[in-house]
């Protein structure tokens, strides 16, 4: 599964369940989050980066999550950081090959994103509906409308893409939670 997802269960905090390896902390209800606007996020500073947020209940979807505060800035894309750029520089690849030109930001070797992230404010929200930049202090966070940009797919060798029906706009949202289950 690649692209966007929209539909998801967060756990209930007044519910809690008894904690299980992979089940969820809480009762699960519906989440429908918000369409977010740039006043929802700009000025708020970055306390946590993770490219693994969210979950199914066997693993996770990597959709990618920036804690602000109490709320999560989520891109709910399945491998999200595999079609995110940092200044141009993508911050996930699977299958990234130490010999290749640009190293990712998130390798086995570490994280150098987080480091250059957390403490900064956000300067600029936009989200298109195949497109979105956000400015994190003086680095731009983006995915791109071409999907030349994006590593390539390894079962199809084809580059990531979205669907004619795809809206990212429904997929970036702000979440009380990194617990999102899909």
């Amino acid at each position: 599964m690649t692209g966007p997802i929209y539909e998801f269960q967060i756990p209930d905090p007044t519910r809690p369940l008894a904690r299980s390896i992979m089940g969820p902390s809480g009762e699960l209800v519906d989440f429908k989050p918000s369409i977010l606007t740039t006043d929802m996020v700009v000025g708020r500073t970055v306390d946590q980066v993770s490219p693994i947020v969210g979950t199914y209940g066997m693993g996770g979807p990597g959709f990618f999550g920036i804690r602000l505060g109490s709320e999560w800035l989520v891109i709910a894309i399945w491998g999200a950081a595999d079609w995110i750029q940092v200044d141009g520089r993508i911050v996930l690849d699977m299958f990234w090959e130490k010999n290749a030109r640009v190293r990712p930001w998130i390798t086995e070797e570490g994280d150098e994103l987080s480091a250059l992230l957390v403490g900064q404010p956000i300067t600029s929200f936009e989200v298109n509906r195949f497109s979105l930049k956000i400015g994190i202090g003086e680095r731009t966070l983006s995915i791109t409308e071409s999907p030349e940009s994006r590593p390539i797919l390894e079962g199809t060798k084809q580059p990531r893409r979205f669907k004619r029906d795809d809206d990212l706009k429904r997929a970036v949202f702000l979440s009380p939670t990194a617990e999102i289950w899909v």
